[in-house]
């Protein structure tokens, strides 16, 4: 009978074991994965700040310090079929208080803004905890600029609703069940206004203060964003 049981094992153990060690990395894709299933729901909180691109800046990549702001934003996404997914975002910006790197000519404008957008992406598991993604998106900045002008205290304000569009690139990794930390870099295409003080000093051309409309004449210009965030599947 012990002869018998070995001979059983020794057949056995050769089969089951490369089995059982290629079911353990499945086992933790699977768990990976799990939460990527078709209509999964997942919210998120981020954190960030975006610069736009000054022009005749030659620096690679230390260029983007023009009305550079910070915010915070809420998201939700939804999983598609396969490595499609949506997103649907809420965030403020505001300006900073002290804007590093700038000239001293630039204009002291104070900008808030509300970012709303949808975008779609595509994502790839690179390993079992670890995502990669790319998306693109578009949407609204809601946007409330102001800037002082002369010497007597006068402050000029507009309301601003100008379109957004970006594509961007990410990865998050998987620190708990359903639980992701990540960062994502946008480059976006939105409104912006010219940022030459000398065109607000009073002159023979302006008789009087300019109208809103002439200070914030905006153009599409490009900026650059770094957004880091949590992720809670539902």
């Amino acid at each position: 009978m012990r002869s018998a049981s070995v001979s059983v094992l020794g057949v056995l153990l050769p089969t089951l074991l490369p089995a059982l060690v290629a079911a353990e990395p499945a086992a933790a894709v699977t768990a990976a994965s799990a939460d990527a299933a078709p209509g999964a729901l997942a919210v998120g909180f981020r954190v960030g700040g975006y610069g736009f691109r000054r022009e005749g800046d030659p620096r690679p990549g230390a260029g983007w310090t023009e009305c550079r702001m910070n915010g915070v934003g809420v998201f939700v996404q939804r999983d598609l079929r396969g490595p499609l997914f949506v997103e649907g975002g809420l965030d403020a910006y505001f300006t900073q208080a002290l804007i590093m790197a700038s000239p001293a000519t630039d204009l002291p404008v104070d900008r808030l803004s509300g970012l709303l957008g949808g975008a779609i992406g595509v994502r790839t598991q690179l390993t079992a905890g670890l995502r990669a993604y790319v998306q693109l998106g578009a949407g609204v900045e809601l946007t409330r600029v102001s800037v002082p002008y002369g010497t007597d205290g006068t402050t000029i304000r507009a309301d601003k609703a100008l379109p957004e569009g970006f594509f961007g690139i990410g990865g998050d990794l998987r620190v708990g069940r359903g639980t992701y930390v990540g960062a994502t870099m946008r480059m976006l295409v939105m409104g912006n206004f010219n940022y030459d003080s000398g065109r607000l000093q009073m002159g023979n051309a302006w008789v009087q203060p300019p109208t809103a409309d002439q200070v914030f004449a905006a153009s599409p210009d490009m900026a650059l964003q770094g957004q880091f965030y949590v992720r809670r599947s539902m």
